[in-house]
Order: structure tokens, then sequence, then C-alpha cells
């Protein structure tokens, strides 16, 4: 007897589950898969596209027929090829016609500042190059320089991050040459395995490849594979779709002919993965945030895409989705934490530099949206955002950047690195402590912070002393320059200033290059030796921090002598 081979079903239909998903990177494939295929309905409606059957707040359940699927992954890969101009010669890459010299005109700056412009030939080389068309981006992201836009970032992130190596660009490849992509055969195929397993009450596993899964590896160097779910895998064709990207701007210190210079480079990239927990509500918040994204540029990249740390690329995703107005107001938010990522390419490798995850939290983006706001100095603002994601006092990150990098940067000199300036957002920061702390003296009233208190206190002996120092130094009294009662700090001769400067660079190293029981004899010694307008309590209350809380002191004391300098 012939035993018929059973018949291939033409429709599989899935049912998703945002709490059967186990990693971010699949709960955002989900949310990217329903905007792509809503993507495709908007630019054509009669075309084929997979059905969502249903939609709920957690779950997503969705038809697949064979061509469907293709035409799916058709679009998710569409691209084109380009014609790239460039001064270099790529390798292994194809020319789309003979070099050849350019005359152009360009513009220099002498020593005097006088600008000249002048002709030169540049030689330059012509490549062809593959580029994602990401339809579904393009059509919500907001118009701009198509050379500095945030869809060419997406796009550079593409092709140095999951798809680096040039292997992995082939469904691309393939459909700049107007071809189906071979994600299409192989995503239907795998479809009707989980769907055959699932019959049998069982699921169906496959190796996945880094360039779907971050992270992953199809088969690591101990022959272990690296396996996922089949129709799991799916999702993560597109979780690249909800991913914002951003630039970490590190900062490169050297020193040339004794003074130091400072430049800002952009390291690799940062992906913010969201952690979907309302997709109903999570797909019409994400369409928003894409069109209120700011055009402005800082380099060759959109301004809001440059950060200081890895980790500020997941507050700045929060701050851009508006969720904390929903977590704040008790209303269900769409996403519950995101994924950082930072991901650089180094030869022919991917490495991760960092990755983490933040968390919503009361006054995360707030406090968040402030920093970015109030401060310009990235050590400082780095700092701040340090303190605020370890839930810690605001000042204690600044106790290692005042160890590791050059006085120049904190203390005023007369040849700055090319930064704003350190000591102005100290200032700020103190005098907002300051005028935030409580003053009400009458009983049962709120009493103020005691590290806020320290940090007063520290601020006004710091003061009190350098105003000394410089007084006897420079011989000039500021209260000679009296308007009414106050003094005219404006008016003061710039001999003073420089005398304090001088001070408080001196007392920074002094302070800086002291530990333990020698940084507390040093600063007994020193702000004591001149007249302090403190009271009693406040004297036992400094004694018993210098003892206690050695590197507290010591950090708000450099802070101080930063922002008084």
């Amino acid at each position: 007897m012939t035993r018929t081979r059973p018949q291939e079903p033409k429709t599989v239909t899935i049912t998703y589950d945002l709490f059967d998903l186990s990693t971010a990177q699949h709960k955002a494939g989900l949310a990217g898969l329903l905007l792509q295929i809503d993507s495709m309905i908007n630019r054509n409606p009669n075309g084929l596209t997979p059905q969502v059957v249903e939609k709920t707040s957690t779950t997503a359940t969705i038809e697949f027929m064979s061509e469907t699927v293709q035409s799916l992954m058709d679009s998710m890969y569409d691209a084109k090829a380009v014609e790239i101009r460039g001064k270099q010669k790529w390798a292994n890459a194809k020319e789309t016609k003979p070099s050849e010299e350019m005359e152009e005109e360009i513009e220099e700056k002498g020593k005097n500042g006088e600008v000249t412009k002048k002709k030169v030939k540049t030689k330059y080389f012509f490549h062809e190059q593959v580029q994602p068309t990401g339809h579904f981006l393009k059509q919500y992201l907001p118009v701009m320089d198509p050379q500095k836009d945030w869809h060419k970032l997406w796009r550079d992130m593409l092709w140095a991050v999951p798809r680096g190596n040039p292997q992995s660009r082939e469904g691309f490849e393939q459909r700049a040459k107007g071809e189906p992509c071979r994600e299409g055969a192989a995503a239907w195929s795998d479809l009707l395995k989980a769907d055959a397993q699932r019959r049998r009450n069982s699921f169906q596993t496959s190796a996945v490849a880094g360039s779907l899964w971050l992270g992953a590896q199809a088969i690591n160097a101990e022959g272990v594979a690296f396996e996922g779910r089949v129709e799991q895998t799916l999702l993560l064709h597109f979780w690249p779709l909800v991913a914002q990207v951003f630039v970490p701007a590190v900062l490169k210190v050297e020193r040339k002919d004794g003074k130091i210079e400072v430049k800002s480079e952009f390291v690799g990239y940062v992906l913010a993965i969201p952690e979907v927990s309302d997709l109903t509500q999570f797909l019409l918040d994400y369409k928003d945030m894409l069109g209120l994204l700011k055009p402005a540029i800082r380099g060759f990249r959109p301004a809001d895409s440059v950060i200081d740390l890895p980790a500020e690329g997941a507050l700045s995703f929060l701050a851009h989705l508006g969720t904390q107005k929903a977590a704040t107001s008790g209303i269900r938010h769409s996403v519950g934490s995101v994924e950082y990522l930072h991901q650089v390419k180094i030869g022919n490798n991917i490495k991760t530099q960092a990755a983490g995850r933040v968390a919503i939290r009361p006054d995360l983006i707030e406090d968040y949206e402030l920093i970015v706001a109030q401060y310009a100095n990235p050590l400082f603002r780095r700092s701040l955002m340090l303190a605020l994601l370890d839930g810690k006092p605001w000042f204690q990150p600044f106790g290692k950047l005042f160890a590791e990098w050059d006085v120049s940067f904190f203390i005023p000199t007369e040849a700055p690195p090319k930064l704003s300036w350190f000591w102005i957002d100290a200032k700020a920061k103190l005098q907002e402590v300051i005028n935030n702390m409580p003053t009400d003296p009458s009983p049962g009233a709120m009493k103020p912070d005691a590290d806020d208190q320290l940090m007063m206190l520290i601020h006004r002996i710091t003061r009190t002393y350098l105003t000394e120092r410089a007084k006897k130094k420079s011989g000039i009294d500021p209260e000679k320059f009296k308007d009414g009662d106050k003094i005219a700090w404006d008016k003061l001769p710039k001999d003073f200033y420089d005398a304090r400067r001088s001070a408080g660079e001196s007392l920074f190293l002094e302070f800086r290059s002291r530990r333990d029981q020698a940084f507390i004899q040093h600063f007994s010694q020193t702000f004591f030796a001149t007249k302090q307008y403190v009271s009693e309590d406040h004297y036992t209350e400094i004694g018993r921090a210098l003892l206690n809380r050695t590197e507290d002191v010591k950090t708000l004391t450099l802070m101080a002598l930063s922002a008084n300098s």
C-alpha cells in the first residue's frame, strides 16, 4: 500500500504573545513586523501582505501564506544600488566608472584668522553600493539632508553591526537586482515546520545567526548551536525597524607642544531596543516619535543621536517616546524598559563595548531631560547621568572623573580645552541644590537633605578661603568694590580673579593627591587656618563627615574648588 504524502497547507496562522517572547529583540521584532505589514498596506492596499487576524495589547494573531511571506520579506529587504563618490578606493567593491580628478575651491584659514580661497585638484573614485530602502522608516522620519539624516544613520548602523559581514547582505543584494530575496522561501519553510510540530504539541528550533539576534552565534567555537523557535526567529528580521540608533561621542585627549587638545570622535553605534509591553499603544507612540525627531545636525549626524555614554541611548529613547508621562499619570505605558548595546566594528568582527537595561521609574526621564537641557559640558553631563542611573548621590561619580582627568578640565586656565567650561556647570549645579534646599526652621517642617547640607557647608568654606587667599596675593580687597550692601564681583580687577584661580588650581592638585588621613589633615589645616563663618554645629557636622565619609568630602571639595576658582 502506497502512503500518500500530506499536502502542504496553504496558510499558517501564528499567535504571538509578548509574555512568550524571551528577549527585548523578539518583542521589538513583533512590533516591527506589525509596523512593516501596516506600511505595506498603506503603500499598496491591494498588495500581498500577511493578514493580522487579531491584535490585542499583548498578542497578535497573523495568517501567513507562501506568497505573502515572500512579499513581506521582499519589502523588508528591499534595496537599491547607488553610486557613491569618495576620495578612497574601496576594497572588493564594484567600480561604476574610472576615477577622475576634479578641480575644487576650498577655504583655508591663516594664522591671523584670515580666510583665503584656492583651487585644488582632488582624485575621486566611484563605487556601487547597495543601500537598504527601509520603506517604513522613510515614511515617518523627518525630511533632512539625505547625507546626514536619521535614515542614513539607520542604514550605516545596519551595514556596520548586524550586517557587518558582507555575506549577510545577500538578501538586500538580491532585491537591489530586482530578484526575490532568499529570506522569503526560508521563512515560509520554517513556518511550515513550526505548524507541523505544533500539531504534534511540540515546537521546531533552528540555529540563529548573529545578523538576526545580536550577541548570538549560529555555531560557536565549541560547536554548540545557538537555537531559537523558528516562528519566533521570523520576528528577529524586524527589530531594526523599532531600534533607535545613537552614536557615542568619545573624547580623545592629546598633548601637543605642551598643550592639551580634545577631539570628539563618534565610536560605533548604540542600539536602543524597547521591551514592548503594550503593542497597541507602542505602535501609535512609535510612529509619533519618529515624526517628532529633530532635524538638527551635529557634524554629519542628527544632533539628537549624539550621546555622552551608551546608557543615554536608552534614556533618550524613553524621553522621545514620552513614556514617562504615562508612567507618572498611572496610564499603562507602552514599554517596560529599554535595552542598549554599544557595538563597534573592529576589523571583521563586531565587538560589544557595553550593554545594559534601563527600566522606567518615577522622575527618571524628567531628571534626564533636565540634565541635557541645563548642562553643556559632556564630562559633567556624563557623571550626572551615571549617578541618575545608579541611584547614587549626584556628586559621587565625579570622584573618579577628578582623579583621572587633567586639572585644566576643571579649573579655568589660559589655554582651555575645546569644551564648554566644566566650572560653569559645577557652579550652576551647586547653586541649584542650594536654592532647592528647604529653609523653613519651624518644628515639623522638612529638613535639608544631609548630602545637600554637607555640600553647602563645603561650598561656603571653600569660597571663603579662596577669597581670602586671592585678597592677600593680589592686594585687592573685595570690600572696597561694594555696590550698596553687596560686593560688585564683576567690577573687581582681573588680578584678583587670576590669584583666586591660581589658588584653586594649587589646592585642587593638593587635595586630589591625598587620601584618607592625609586628606583629612590637609583639609583641616588648610581651610580652618583662616576665619570661617560657620556655627559650632556645622563644624561638628564637617568633622563627622571627614571621619566617616572622607571620599564624599574630597569629591565635594574638588567640585567646590572648580565652581569657585
